[in-house]
C-alpha cells in the first residue's frame, strides 16, 4: 500500500500517542509504516515536536519505573532457564518501549520446543508460583509481577493471516528477547517477515541488530547450547509423552475461568481485553485530523 511520507510520519506519531508515548525523531523514522524513510523532513520536525511536548514528562517517569522492571524481568528470565523445553523468554507490552507504569506487571512471551506447550506452561507456572513471582487472575496489586500471558511452540511461530495487521506488526517487532537458544529469535523474525510490509524501517533495524548481536556474542553461545542439548535429549521424549495429559488437566482447570483466551495446538494466549480493538479505535480518533483512512493503514489494504 502506498501512502505519502508525511502521512507515514503522522501515523507513527499518532500510534505512539495512543500509549502516551512521544517518539524521538529517530523513533519516528523507525516506526513510520509502509515507507522507507531515512531522515525526517524539516517541514514536519516542528509539527512532531508540538505533538510530543506534553507527553515528554510522562515518558521520563515511565522510563525510570521501567529500568527497575527490566532488572526484575532479566532475573526471572534467567530463573526459567532451568526448564529445558523453553527456547526463548521475551518481554512484550509497554515495557518493550520502557513505557511501563509503576503499578504495571511484566508481560512474558515464552517459546517452547515442539509438542511441549502445556508441559512448559505447567512448569513455568509452578516455578514462579513457588516464589510468589507470577501474576494470578485474581490479583489486584500487579506491580512487578510476571504475567505469563503467551506461550508459543517452535512449530507455530508464524502469526496466522487473519491477525496480520499494523497492531500485530508492532507487537512482533517490539517483542524483546531476554535470552534464547539455538537462534530461535531469528526464526521467529523470519517466520513473520510479513511485518516488512507494515513497518519496513523497524524490520530492517531489528534484523540488523540481531545479526550484530550474534557476531558479538556468538562465541559464548556454544557451551550453553551443548548443556541444553544434553538436558533436552534426556527429558524431551518423556515430556512429550505426558503433554496430552497435562494439556487436558490444565484445560479442565481453566474451563470455568475461560474468557477471551486463545488456545490452539501452537499458541496459548491470555489477554482478558483485546488490545487490538481499543488501539485501533484510539488510533482512528487521532488520524481523523489528518484525513488518513484508518482501515487501509491498519490492515494494509
Amino acid at each position: 500500500m502506498k501512502i505519502t511520507k508525511r502521512d507515514a510520519i503522522r501515523i507513527a506519531i499518532a500510534y505512539g500517542e495512543v500509549f502516551d508515548y512521544p517518539l524521538t525523531e529517530e523513533e519516528i523514522i523507525t516506526w513510520a509504516p509502509f515507507c522507507v524513510i531515512r531522515t525526517l523532513p524539516a517541514v514536519l520536525q516542528g509539527e512532531s515536536l508540538k505533538m510530543r511536548k506534553r507527553l515528554i514528562a510522562i515518558r521520563n517517569k515511565r522510563r525510570a519505573w521501567s529500568e527497575k522492571k527490566w532488572i526484575r524481568a532479566r532475573r526471572v528470565a534467567k530463573f526459567l532457564k532451568i526448564i529445558p523445553t523453553i527456547t526463548l523468554v521475551g518481554v512484550t507490552g509497554g515495557l518493550t518501549r520502557s513505557n511501563a507504569g509503576d503499578a504495571d506487571d511484566i508481560d512474558f512471551l515464552i517459546i517452547t520446543t515442539p509438542k511441549t506447550l502445556w508441559v512448559t506452561r505447567g512448569f513455568s507456572t509452578i516455578l514462579l508460583d513457588l516464589f510468589g513471582l507470577r501474576r494470578r487472575p485474581s490479583d489486584i496489586k500487579l506491580r512487578n509481577l510476571i504475567c505469563l500471558n503467551m506461550f508459543m511452540s517452535e512449530d507455530g511461530l508464524r502469526v496466522p493471516p487473519k491477525e496480520r495487521d499494523l497492531f500485530t506488526a508492532h507487537e512482533v517487532l517490539l517483542m524483546t528477547p531476554l535470552w534464547e537458544r539455538d537462534g530461535i529469535y531469528k526464526r521467529f523474525l523470519y517466520a513473520n517477515a510479513w511485518v516488512k510490509k507494515f513497518l519496513p524501517n523497524a524490520w530492517e533495524e531489528r534484523r540488523r541488530n540481531y545479526e550484530l548481536r550474534i557476531m558479538n556474542y556468538g562465541k559464548h553461545m556454544s557451551y550453553e547450547l551443548h548443556i541444553f542439548s544434553f538436558i533436552l535429549h534426556t527429558s524431551y521424549f518423556i515430556l512429550r509423552l505426558v503433554e496430552p495429559f497435562v494439556k487436558h488437566l490444565q484445560l479442565f482447570y481453566m474451563k470455568s475461568r475461560r474468557t477471551t483466551e486463545v488456545v490452539t495446538d501452537y499458541v496459548i494466549r491470555f489477554h482478558p481485553r483485546d488490545a487490538r480493538v481499543w488501539i485501533k479505535r484510539k488510533l482512528g480518533e487521532r488520524l481523523t485530523r489528518f484525513n488518513v483512512p484508518l482501515d487501509k493503514i491498519f490492515y494494509g489494504r
